[in-house]
């Protein structure tokens, strides 16, 4: 490696580590507008039009919230994935190691995520 590709080479894996830090702020935003959309007030158990919640309702809602959920890290798997690949074609191996460490954040959150706020 010339010692004049290093600016270059720094200044992508800034711009890649400012994309994961955007990736997952948008996946953030996401799940948190599905849990907080309104629907349930206390996030788990209150209708906020006051009505009763039905179990068919209850169930709907964590449906939902569950699908945005695991869509949102879903799509960002497949954006770390594309791009650690196509850094590994580029042998940026730097970048591959960035963006699998991302990676391995996001199956971990996915695996930790509920779709309520537990009550105790």
């Amino acid at each position: 490696m010339n010692t004049d590709e290093l600016p270059g080479r720094t200044g992508v894996a800034a711009a890649v580590l400012m994309m994961n830090v955007a990736l997952l702020m948008a996946t953030g935003f996401a799940i948190t507008w599905a849990r907080d959309r309104g629907v349930l007030c206390d996030g788990s158990t209150k209708l906020c039009s006051g009505g009763d919640l039905t179990p068919a309702l209850w169930q709907a809602e964590m449906t939902f919230r569950s699908t945005v959920a695991y869509g949102s890290y879903a799509a960002m798997a497949l954006v770390l994935i594309v791009s650690a690949v196509i850094a590994w074609r580029h042998r940026r191996y730097g970048i591959v190691v960035m963006q699998l460490t991302a990676l391995a954040a996001v199956a971990t959150l996915a695996a930790l995520w509920e779709p309520y706020v537990p009550l105790h």
